[in-house]
């Protein structure tokens, strides 16, 4: 026992003069504080006279520590796009005298530090702010001021961590500092939208024709995602799938940036149906390991097909008067007989061509267009054609034909 206490003595005695240094850093002394340090001795002689006693003292003058430490949150979650942030940053002055001080700052790619703020005063500018620092005095071991940073954050990202931190420094040593520094994470947000949403379009049947329906995927969310894409068709044998995104087949995947956008182009052909016959096309995107992000576009394709109808009439040589079938014409006379294509469908008609073998009671004389270009009228041999590169929907289109009775 008496071991054991013997010890712990000793281990008092050794850890005294470091709590006493702890003592001290806690609470410096005051700078200019003078510390007088004085000495006594006494003493007899042999026949035990006793003598006055004797002193010496030395005084020395505390000078000048600095101390700054820098305090503020470790962690902030604005979001991702946003603006006007603040993360507010305490400075105290632990030193052993009054100091000021000067403040820089740094912010990681994404986050732009627009202005300041020192209580409800703001500075758009660090060197306004270290301007107001600099007559802003901070007592020894109490002295604190509040520097706000404000800051704005791009948009694209969630789920990052980016530093944003200040250091401060000693005016009167400029070599004593303290930094803190803050882990801005926006949190992540998913979304996403497929366009259009009620697209029309009219297709001719294929016929070997490959058809390109084109979406566009837009990440609504402020973090990169990769989303599966899937190709569908209504009922009804309409509309064939060729590829998704340049993938054979009805699926594929894409990958698109935070708030990014992309187009898609899905392949199709058309089948052989009747004129208006419809089929709806819609892509469909999900995020991949988030299911509940997904969202759909859709086309309704109609089908579309030309008819053209041909009418012929018969009139007298001034092409006005109309011959009935109760009117006789005589050898010699000259008629002209007026041919109309209509197309009553509404897709163009290509290559239009007209055949009219004159009966043999006929002499051709000539031809005449409607008076609009794109007819190409021949005759050889008795036969008149004429010839239309197109034909719009809805749309007709005439010639006249010069003959003389026999």
């Amino acid at each position: 026992m008496r071991h054991t206490l013997q010890k712990i003595a000793l281990a008092a005695m050794l850890l005294a003069p470091f709590a006493a240094s702890a003592a001290h850093a806690q609470s410096p002394t005051p700078e200019n504080t003078v510390i007088t340090n004085t000495a006594t001795v006494t003493w007899t002689d042999a026949n035990s006279n006793t003598y006055t006693q004797q002193q010496a003292s030395v005084s020395v003058t505390v000078g000048f520590a600095a101390g700054i430490d820098v305090t503020g949150p470790a962690t902030a979650t604005p979001g991702s796009a946003s603006t006007g942030n603040e993360i507010t940053y305490v400075i105290a002055n632990n030193g052993n005298g009054t100091d000021s001080v000067t403040v820089s700052t740094s912010a990681g790619a994404g986050l732009t530090i627009t202005g300041y703020k020192i209580g409800s005063t703001t500075y758009s500018t660090l060197a306004e702010l270290n301007a107001a620092l600099a007559a802003t005095s901070l007592a020894g071991t109490t002295g604190t001021v509040s520097v706000t940073v404000v800051y704005n954050v791009a948009p694209s990202l969630g789920g990052q961590n980016l530093p944003l931190s200040l250091t401060a420094t000693s005016r009167r040593t400029n070599t004593v500092t303290d930094t803190q520094s803050t882990t801005v994470t926006p949190p992540a947000t998913a979304g996403v939208s497929v366009t259009p949403d009620a697209g029309t379009v009219s297709r001719l049947p294929s016929n070997g024709t490959q058809y390109t329906a084109t979406f566009t995927v837009n990440n609504t969310g402020n973090t990169a995602y990769t989303f599966n894409l899937g190709a569908a068709a209504s009922s009804g044998a309409v509309i064939s799938i060729v590829s998704v995104n340049g993938t054979a087949g009805a699926s594929g995947s894409i990958a698109i940036a935070g708030s990014g956008t992309q187009t898609v182009d899905v392949v199709y052909t058309v089948a052989n149906a009747a004129a208006g016959a419809t089929s709806d096309l819609t892509l469909t995107a999900t995020a991949q390991g988030n299911a509940a992000v997904t969202d759909n576009g859709k086309y309704t394709i109609t089908v579309v097909r030309a008819a053209i109808s041909i009418t012929k009439e018969a009139y007298k040589d001034d092409a006005t008067t109309l011959l009935t079938g109760t009117d006789k014409v005589l050898p010699g006379q000259y008629i002209r007989y007026k041919i109309t294509v209509s197309n009553t469908g509404s897709a163009a008609a290509s290559n239009v061509h007209v055949s009219d073998p004159l009966p043999s009671q006929l002499t051709f004389q000539s031809t005449a267009d409607d008076g609009t270009a794109g007819w190409t009228l021949a005759q050889s041999s008795g036969t008149v054609t004429g010839d239309l590169t197109s034909l719009a929907g809805g749309a007709s289109r005439f010639f006249w034909i010069r003959v003389q009775i026999k």
